[in-house]
């Protein structure tokens, strides 16, 4: 009998994340714990490093050919939704993905980011910011910026080192009359004036500017923060803000977040066919266990039992 990439007895019930660099990813432990939850013994969840340019080969011709679904990271977004024979909404509107899930035929691809940011803001308080901010360029600051305006935000505030890579940010925000201030790299700390703010930067990147944050007198505190960095925690631009609010109490609104949008929020949707949680499993998991990042559960459908 073949299984999962036409290879005889290969197990069905593989799945991993992939991206470079991915061994600081934490979703082996939560999708291991997930299945442990919920009562599914033959299902493995692993990770691989992919780097750019990279995915398709991974899984035409590498250890991708025994996947049956996948949580995509840096730099394999733009990439898993090229090469995906079906999408939903949202990886169609921004052009990046975050999950694939093997189909007859190829390759599904899925955007949970922009919901898992929405669900952490709103459960932070952030209902409806009339204005958001974005630190970084890449595909989850593209994610971070739908996520801001689906929540309400009219205008958005951007910054990156390089803001030429702002275009596609700037393009969609305007597509949906949102107004667009960009952010001179060197005053980068404006963007935390925001209602709600998202920093996407990668670590090396983080350290830089939080570091330069540290040394000024004072800086404006946000609404909320979300980091989306989750290891160290907390990451360094989280922890700058925190510190600033600390010694300004007077002015100290902002609540630094971590990336909490738990797979289990993302599968207990109606949408999510992946998993056979319940909401009652979905809570416990989402209480106990934080996510590194918004793909859904990678779990085999039907294979969940009760505990």
């Amino acid at each position: 009998m073949a299984g999962v990439g036409g290879v005889e007895g290969m197990s069905s019930l593989r799945f991993a994340v992939v991206g470079s660099p991915v061994q600081h990813s934490l979703s082996p432990v939560l999708h291991r714990t997930a299945y442990e939850l919920l009562g599914i013994e033959d299902a493995a969840y692993e990770r691989h490093e992919v780097r750019s340019g990279e995915l398709a080969d991974f899984l035409a011709r590498g250890p991708g050919r025994e996947l049956r679904g996948l949580s995509v990271t840096m730099p394999g977004k733009p990439e898993a939704f090229a090469l995906a024979a079906a999408t939903d909404a949202t990886s169609r509107r921004l052009g990046i993905s975050n999950t694939l899930i093997r189909v007859d035929g190829g390759w599904r691809a899925e955007n949970h980011d922009v919901h898992g940011i929405v669900a952490a803001l709103r459960d932070h308080g952030a209902e409806a910011p009339g204005t958001g901010g974005v630190l970084g360029s890449g595909a989850t600051a593209l994610s971070a910026l739908a996520a801001l305006i689906q929540l309400g935000a009219h205008t958005v505030l951007l910054t990156a080192r390089s803001p030429h890579k702002l275009a596609p940010l700037e393009q969609f925000a305007r597509s949906h009359d949102v107004v667009v201030t960009q952010i001179p790299w060197e005053r980068h700390h404006e963007v935390l004036s925001a209602d709600a703010v998202v920093s996407a930067l990668a670590i090396d990147g983080a350290r830089s500017v939080a570091e330069q944050w540290q040394a000024r007198a004072s800086l404006p505190a946000p609404g909320v923060l979300l980091d989306v960095l989750y290891d160290p925690w907390p990451a360094p631009i989280a922890a700058v803000v925190q510190r600033a609010g600390e010694r300004s109490p007077t002015d100290s609104r902002c609540s630094p977040i971590r990336p909490i949008c738990s797979s289990a929020r993302c599968s207990a949707s109606p949408r999510r066919r992946w998993s056979g949680c319940s909401p009652r499993h979905a809570r416990s998991w989402s209480a106990g266990t934080a996510a590194p990042g918004c793909e859904p559960a990678l779990v085999p459908p039907g294979k969940a039992r009760v505990k």
